[in-house]
């Protein structure tokens, strides 16, 4: 048997790209788009939360990944709580989500973003635990009442589907 050198990060400030035609704001929410790059979070299809921006940068005139910005991830993080949409104590061990790059909201938004798991609610504020890539799945629609068997046998499916698609369950 012989060992390996295994190269490693400890996970918790990372260089990542900037995607074409965007800037970053330090101290605010990012996550990578759907093509790897990294956007500023918001409500917005395809994106996973990563973590939080160490610093600006202005990549507006540049392709992805002609810029890198340092992002911190697998910490714990003070964000802004909704004005309507609040967390509360209640919330704490409970998924919040995205309302905006610096904004956690109770329930989620049009798109459903998670910003990532709820530590503590302070008055200022809500801690929050935001691990490097929060997985994301597709909105899926509720199955009506008086659905035949087979429209809810392909609902579910298709809600396995979208849960395999975002990597949250695997297919043995």
């Amino acid at each position: 048997m012989a060992e390996r050198m295994t190269e490693r990060k400890d996970g918790i400030l990372l260089a990542m790209s900037v995607a074409a035609s965007t800037s970053i704001e330090g101290g605010k929410m990012v996550g990578v788009n759907a093509t790897g790059f990294i956007v500023a979070a918001a409500d917005a299809a395809a994106i996973r939360v990563f973590g939080v921006a160490d610093h600006s940068v202005d990549n507006s005139a540049g392709s992805a990944g002609d810029k890198t910005c340092r992002v911190y991830s697998n910490k714990l993080f003070k964000l802004t709580n909704s004005a309507t949409n609040a967390v509360v104590v209640a919330d704490v061990g409970k998924l919040c989500f995205i309302e905006n790059s610096q904004t956690v909201a109770k329930v989620p938004g049009t798109k459903g973003i998670m910003a990532g798991l709820v530590v503590a609610v302070a008055t200022d504020g809500v801690w929050v635990r935001i691990p490097a890539g929060m997985p994301q799945s597709a909105a899926h629609a509720d199955s009506a009442v008086g659905d035949d068997l087979a429209t809810l046998k392909a609902n579910v499916n298709a809600f396995y589907a979208k849960l395999r698609a975002a990597g949250l369950i695997y297919t043995a």
